[in-house]
């Protein structure tokens, strides 16, 4: 796949480390595993119940993977404090881009909009010296200036009410327009997922081997080396 000379495209190629997305991309399909086997093991719900609390809670998951990721490679982040309803949102500084996530049904899905979001997005996706109460983040950004708004989009297998359906489905990461309504640029973390650092082909610069055609619903498996504690109930 010849390199693409866009400037986003060379942001994320230069800035996102390799290493970083393989940590993420490898602890994730465990918290999803963890939360389902929570849910599973609480009397009180039905299948119906566990699929749609599941939902509300899968963001969180990729909040655990993103926060175990900085702690391993020491990339700086900020817990942004939204003043309209106290949540705190996740956002991970690594050169230029600054990186948050966000769970989605499918890979085709738009943008969800919010304030805070489109706060971040504006003026082209660069992010200017924000007004935000950042609360008590580790590493507080001096300057956020010059940088792009990634996300990290996350989803599960299927929609079925069933632990197969909540399954880990796949990665990508996606660049949101100036008014978050569309996404102007995806790049698809799966390979990553799968096969570690070998599925970073598109980001280290090497040449990437011609995928063959997999439906949506395909999603990457838990690494056979940790076979034991996956089955492990």
């Amino acid at each position: 796949m010849p390199f693409d000379p866009n400037p986003t495209d060379h942001i994320v190629r230069h800035d996102l480390d390799p290493a970083f997305v393989e940590t993420v991309a490898t602890r994730l399909p465990w918290d999803y595993e963890a939360l389902d086997q929570e849910l599973v093991r609480d009397p009180l719900l039905d299948e119906d119940q566990r699929h749609e609390e599941f939902g509300k809670r899968r963001g969180a998951c990729a909040v655990r993977a993103l926060l175990h990721a900085c702690e391993r490679h020491g990339v700086p982040f900020e817990r942004l404090r939204l003043e309209c309803n106290g949540q705190i949102k996740l956002l991970v500084r690594m050169g230029r881009i600054i990186l948050m996530q966000e769970p989605i049904d499918a890979f085709g899905d738009p943008p969800k909009i919010a304030d805070y979001k489109l706060a971040l997005a504006e003026t082209s996706c660069a992010v200017r010296q924000l007004e935000f109460d950042f609360g008590d983040g580790r590493c507080r950004s001096a300057d956020w200036s010059g940088c792009i708004l990634a996300v990290l989009l996350h989803k599960h297998a299927g929609s079925t009410y069933t632990s197969e359906g909540r399954r880990f489905g796949g990665l990508t990461l996606a660049i949101p327009d100036a008014a978050y309504s569309y996404w102007t640029r995806r790049f698809d973390l799966s390979e990553i997922a799968m096969h570690g650092r070998r599925g970073a082909g598109w980001l280290t610069g090497e040449p990437d081997p011609e995928p063959p055609p997999q439906p949506d619903n395909a999603y990457p498996t838990i690494r056979k080396k940790n076979a034991n504690r996956a089955t492990g109930r």
